[in-house]
């Protein structure tokens, strides 16, 4: 079991700076240009002067290594250089947006945790009933609906025409409801066909066989005894959603007006702020083995006899 930790970690090390070499060669080699940016910015002429003065100022006429060891050093430190688009230092600006996009993480992981799990289990229970019709019906529409014709129906049904919400960000929790469920809906939908799967797999194993024939009820063998086995693989799954969440609370946010990472990031990306864009990407990379990483673990307690059976495989 130490071996295969250190394994673990040591794959998570590798990956990390695999990922950070990535980031920055999509950034350093893309055809967007901050220095043609910056020279516009403040109306100047781009003569060559002016391009080469900007480029000696933003380290890019330095070669490729030695601007990443720059680059790479300064984010080990939490430094991830000056923003084009907003002239602050990107930690700043992280720390500003972060909050917002920190918030509406979290409560669309509350809500995608317990209505996964709930109609996951109604719909093991329900197999083949019109209960489990209707929610594979709905869940394989959830799937296909993209996140941004979602927020704009939810805003002109919720909104517009019974204005319960405000088309502008409220303060507080009603603020973050509907951009919310804009998130959670797709995730919970792909969640609850994976878990009901999950379940209805191990309702077929000897120990429910033998469940049955003490004279537990369906309910409770769900409950007390494949709820718990039945997790792996949605554990797996809702781990690797973490980063998808923060990737795509960009466009959520956009709709929704909220001022959080999400929008940071694509403000920057039409500004072609590299040193931004740079360090968005590597933090939800990070973010995104972290959670993998976390979720093995959570596995590994939940059930760690699956462990062990994959090791005798």
């Amino acid at each position: 079991m130490v071996f295969h930790w250190r394994k673990r970690i040591l794959r998570f090390v590798i990956l990390l700076i695999g990922i950070s070499i990535l980031c920055f060669i999509l950034t350093a080699l893309s055809s967007i240009d901050p220095v043609t940016y910056i020279i516009r910015r403040g109306n100047l002429s781009p003569t060559p002067e002016v391009i080469e003065q900007v480029s000696e100022e933003l380290g890019l006429d330095k070669p490729l290594p030695v601007r990443y060891l720059t680059w790479i050093t300064g984010a080990l430190h939490g430094d991830f250089g000056e923003s084009v688009f907003t002239r602050n230092a990107v930690s700043e600006d992280l720390a500003t947006y972060f909050p917002a996009t920190l918030r509406l993480l979290l409560l669309t992981l509350a809500e995608i945790i317990v209505f996964s799990l709930l109609l996951g289990v109604l719909c093991a229970a329900k197999q083949n009933k019109l209960t489990d019709h209707i929610m594979r019906g709905i869940s394989l529409l959830g799937i296909c609906l993209p996140s941004f014709w979602l927020g704009f129906l939810l805003l002109i049904a919720f909104a517009v025409e019974i204005p319960i919400f405000s088309v502008t960000p409220a303060p507080g929790i009603k603020g973050l409801i509907l951009p919310s469920i804009t998130l959670a809906f797709p995730v919970i939908c792909s969640t609850v066909r994976l878990f009901r799967a999950s379940l209805l797999e191990e309702m077929h194993r000897d120990y429910v066989r033998f469940a049955r024939a003490s004279g537990m009820s369906t309910r409770q063998i769900i409950w007390r005894k494949a709820f718990r086995n039945a997790l792996p693989p949605v554990v797996t799954l809702f781990c690797q959603y973490v980063s998808y969440l923060i990737a795509g609370s960009a466009v959520v946010e956009k709709v929704f007006s909220i001022k959080g990472v999400g929008n940071y990031l694509m403000n920057c990306i039409m500004a072609a702020d590299s040193n931004a864009i740079g360090a968005c990407m590597l933090i939800i990379a990070t973010l995104y083995l972290l959670a993998e990483l976390g979720g093995e673990i959570l596995n590994h307690f939940l059930c760690p006899w699956r462990k062990e059976e994959s090791d005798v495989t």
